[in-house]
């Protein structure tokens, strides 16, 4: 199995993440995971960065949805994903292509 581009940002920044579907035109982040010793120095917003160039350089969707189940704070996590562009996947907004709850499009 050959490495991905968020292998890589996930080792180098020592987190967890796990993200599908890079062979088509919206990626879904199912899961970034900070460990406990590593929160607060902005390990989060370095990989949504990363994560955010490199879907913007391959004209992809980002798509996922905030959850409580990792120790994170749903509305806090909302609120964080907002600050890079995420908007909620209602409305004029909606991508029907995904079910998840906030998506942010290819700037």
């Amino acid at each position: 199995m050959k490495e991905s581009a968020f292998d890589s940002i996930a080792q180098e920044l020592g987190i967890e993440l796990k993200i599908y579907g890079e062979d088509k035109d919206i990626i879904t982040l199912s899961k970034i995971v900070v460990p406990e010793e590593l929160r607060g120095q902005g390990m989060g917003s370095k990989a949504m960065k990363k994560i955010i160039q490199h879907a913007d350089q391959n004209n992809k969707t980002i798509a996922l949805t905030p959850s409580a189940d990792f120790g994170g704070n749903k509305n806090r996590l909302i609120k964080f994903y907002k600050q890079f562009g995420f908007v909620m996947n209602k409305g004029r907004n909606k991508n029907y292509e995904t079910q998840e709850l906030m998506i942010r499009e290819p700037k």
